[in-house]
């Protein structure tokens, strides 16, 4: 017993550690840092803050309405509260911040609960990141759509030129992300056909407790919370004085999260990779690169960063051994 508690005493010391170390390294002993802290200065020395302010404003209902949705989720399996849902959230991105591909978000979640299952825990928030994911990928294929119509890139002209070819195999690629979304509780049968896998048929069958109407409110709160980053970049574009419309801004940030969701990362090298994909796309808008690093720096750091500081004051909560 003495044992398990300095183990779990050393895991959560060692969440810290890494956490606060990984952020210094890639926010204080950045290259970049230097000249975006200079823009940043320089904007909010001539008065241009109320944006700023607002994106501020916005970070807390981006992840309440995260919170709210794996609250939804996870009652199949186990009641919990929307603070104890908020904390399992915080702690979610704190443990993501130095793993792959934010795996580490799932334990940062399923620690946190007392009775269930937590293979099926880390299932259902596998199932929640998909509805974002799926939100992601509908509003980045409609922006491909629309970037067709509007912009072009010389190496997909002719392909690109085309925009009805374009629009009916975005149209067929939401339709089948759409499907799969809905008829995840198909998944435990085709599973089960598979010898190997049918002695985890126990866990894949927790997809079947979600009725149509429940996937369509996970994915409406998805859809919801899309649109709330998706604001927030726009208005940290216009912080950084870039003149676009917010449908311009709506297109080119959605093809940059688009970008991000199929480009194996750690959560705090996306900075690097995220700021030179926005300034790819919204480079098509303006010339002000460190503007738009700038933008996308600022977002990074209220919708990631911050929560991942906050998260650092819950990880006591942390349950890695239950009685």
């Amino acid at each position: 017993m003495q044992s398990s508690k300095k183990i779990s005493v050393l895991i959560k010391l060692l969440i810290v550690g890494l956490a606060f170390w990984f952020l210094y390294q890639k926010v204080f002993a950045n290259e970049s840092f230097l000249e975006i802290k200079k823009q940043f200065i320089y904007i909010l020395n001539k008065d241009s803050y109320t944006d700023l302010i607002f994106v501020i404003l916005l970070m807390p209902l981006n992840w309440s309405i995260d919170a709210l949705k794996w609250q939804f989720l996870i009652v199949k399996l186990e009641k919990v509260s929307f603070w104890l849902s908020l904390k399992a959230v915080f702690l979610g991105i704190t443990v993501s911040i130095f793993t792959p591909n934010r795996i580490g978000e799932f334990g940062g979640r399923v620690f946190c609960l007392q009775y269930a299952d937590r293979i099926k825990a880390v299932l259902v928030t596998v199932f929640g990141n998909l509805s974002q994911l799926v939100a992601t990928v509908i509003f980045g294929l409609l922006a491909l759509w629309y970037f067709t119509l509007h912009f072009s890139i010389p190496v997909f002209a002719d392909f690109f030129d085309n925009s009805i070819l374009v629009f009916g195999i975005c149209l067929l690629l939401i339709s089948s992300l759409l499907y799969v979304l809905f008829n995840i509780s198909k998944l435990s049968v085709v599973l089960s056909k598979w010898k190997f896998l049918k002695k985890y048929e126990d866990y894949w069958s927790v997809f079947s407790k979600y009725s149509f109407s429940e996937i369509l409110i996970v994915l409406l709160a998805s859809i919801s919370r899309y649109l709330v980053y998706s604001f927030q970049f726009y208005l940290l574009i216009r912080f950084v004085n870039i003149d676009v419309t917010f449908i311009e801004s709506l297109t080119m940030s959605a093809l940059t999260f688009l970008s991000m969701s199929v480009i194996p990362t750690i959560a705090l090298t996306e900075i690097g990779v995220r700021g030179s994909v926005a300034i790819y796309f919204f480079g098509f808008l303006s010339e002000n690169v460190i503007g738009i690093m700038t933008a996308a720096f600022t977002l990074w750091i209220i919708n990631l960063v911050i929560p991942a500081l906050i998260g650092t004051l819950f990880v006591y909560q942390l349950k890695f051994f239950r009685k």
